[in-house]
């Protein structure tokens, strides 16, 4: 049997010719397969590992080695300062996403039991951080996926949310019916040609289904946008994430079908993420 810095050591070594943060990535690994936090693994160097541990922490390394993503291994992601469960049936939420809640939050602050529609949910990510953040809002949560369905289910119990919180297997607002104050998505926007570009560990892991969003990678906001007008409330807010070089379009889209105040906002590296613009009342 190995001790937890004989293994972070054989696991370093196997993962440094694909992975650019080896000790890091077999450190996170470790501290879930044996269930404990990276202080553990950094400090309890000389405990021994029982064998099944052992066992198991080398075919992690294993998926690791082949491109498998951290968070696909440890089923777990962070996201607004909160741990979503994901699988290889949804997208990894990412750190950038965060701009499109945190301007949800802002939009929907002084608004009493908001309700809101996260389409495209995937793992439930955008739509429950929102729901966590605005109190009195009720949050449904729409995917064509069965299975990213199921696990935005599991993110709302364990965040507590399952009582503000609906789900439903949808092709986009087919299965979806009421008015929203809110409307939020990062639909599948990849273009053709950016597709055939994409990392390996996005290409071969994650659901190409929620990546390709057409030759273009604007089909999804079309669709949205002009669907989105029978489904908002006057006064409602239609917001999405985009790609870093889709902002002009998406804004034209929206603009073309009816909306007001539409804006841009940047990521923390200052690339295009977020579009919205508001339903404004008839007069």
């Amino acid at each position: 049997m190995a001790t937890v810095a004989q293994m972070l050591l054989w696991a370093g070594k196997e993962l440094e010719s694909t992975s650019e943060t080896p000790m890091l990535d077999a450190r996170v690994i470790l501290a879930h397969v044996i269930g404990k936090d990276s202080i553990y693994v950094m400090t309890e160097r000389d405990v021994v590992l029982p064998r099944a541990h052992e066992w198991v922490y080398r075919e992690a390394i294993e998926r690791r080695k082949k491109g498998t993503p951290i968070a696909y291994i440890t089923g777990m992601k962070e996201f607004m300062g909160m741990d979503f469960r994901v699988s290889e049936s949804v997208l990894i939420p990412r750190a950038d996403t965060e701009v499109l809640v945190e301007k949800s939050i802002e939009i929907l602050r002084d608004r009493k039991e908001a309700k809101v529609l996260d389409l495209c949910c995937g793992s439930g990510a955008i739509g429950l951080s929102i729901a966590k953040f605005v109190g009195g809002s009720h949050v449904v949560l729409a995917d064509i996926s069965q299975e990213a369905i199921g696990v935005s289910k599991e993110n709302a119990f364990m965040l507590g949310l399952e009582g503000r919180a609906e789900f439903v297997v949808s092709d986009l607002f087919e299965g979806v019916s009421g008015s929203f104050d809110l409307i939020a998505s990062n639909p599948p926007y990849i273009s053709g040609e950016d597709m055939e570009k994409l990392p390996k560990d996005v290409a071969d892991f994650e659901p190409h289904g929620a990546l390709y969003g057409g030759e273009d990678g604007l089909d999804f906001y079309r669709k949205i946008t002009e669907n989105a007008i029978s489904h908002l409330n006057r006064g409602g807010v239609l917001i999405f994430e985009i790609g870093y070089d889709q902002g002009d379009e998406v804004m034209d889209i929206m603009k073309r079908n009816g909306f007001k105040g539409i804006q841009l906002f940047r990521d923390l590296s200052g690339r295009p993420r977020v579009v919205f613009g508001e339903l404004v009342p008839e007069t």
